[in-house]
C-alpha cells in the first residue's frame, strides 16, 4: 500500500512538473503613484542584511536561512508566474510616508501547477512641492477583492501616512475610498 501511494505521489509529481501553470497577470494591477520612489527586486535576504542588526541576526540564527531561502524561492516563483506581485512605494519628499501593495491572481495562485511548483519547490523558479505640508505618520491599511472577466484579484496594502494610503486608493482599479 505504501509503494503504491509513494509511486503515485511521484508520478502526479512529475505530471505536475511537466504541466504549465495558469500564468497570472497581478503585476499588470500595480499603480504608477506621482511623486514616490518605487522599491522593486529586493530580496528578503538583502533586505534582511541592510538593517542594522541584519548580519547579526542571521550569525545568531543560522536555523533562519534556510527558512527564509525556502520563502524567498516561493515569493519568486509566484511573482514569475504572475500569481503575485508586490511592489513598496515611498514619498520622494517624506520617506517615512511609505507603503506596500500586494496583487494576487486569484486564478494563478489557486493553480495546482503553481502550487506544485512555487511552494513545493518541485521545480525550478524561474512627491510634494517644497513648503507642503510634511504628512503625519497615521497608519492605514485596505483589502478588498476586484473581479474582473471571470477571476478575482485579492488586493492589499499597507501605507504609513493618509496621503500615501490615499494616492494607492486612486490609482488601484476597483479600490471604493477609505
Amino acid at each position: 500500500m505504501w509503494r503504491r501511494l509513494c509511486s503515485l505521489s511521484i508520478v502526479i509529481a512529475l505530471v505536475l512538473i511537466g504541466c504549465t501553470g495558469q500564468q497570472g497577470s497581478a503585476q499588470n494591477l500595480l499603480p504608477n503613484i506621482p511623486n514616490t520612489t518605487v522599491v522593486e527586486g529586493e530580496t528578503i535576504t538583502q533586505f534582511v542584511s541592510k538593517l542594522t542588526d541584519g548580519a547579526a541576526l542571521l550569525a545568531a540564527s543560522p536555523q533562519l536561512i534556510p527558512v527564509i531561502q525556502r520563502v524567498e524561492a516561493s515569493a519568486t516563483c509566484y511573482q514569475q508566474v504572475g500569481a503575485v506581485a508586490l511592489r513598496t512605494y515611498t514619498d520622494m519628499t517624506f520617506p517615512l510616508s511609505a507603503g506596500v501593495i500586494a496583487v494576487v491572481d486569484g486564478k494563478a495562485i489557486k493553480d495546482p501547477v503553481n502550487f506544485a511548483n512555487c511552494v513545493l519547490g518541485l521545480a525550478q523558479a524561474q512627491g510634494s512641492e517644497s513648503g507642503a505640508a510634511v504628512p503625519t505618520i497615521q497608519p492605514c491599511v485596505k483589502n478588498y477583492t476586484l473581479k474582473k472577466s471571470d477571476n478575482e484579484f485579492y488586493i492589499a496594502y499597507i501605507a504609513t501616512t493618509k496621503e500615501m494610503c490615499e494616492a494607492f486608493c486612486s490609482t488601484l482599479e476597483g479600490c471604493a475610498g477609505q
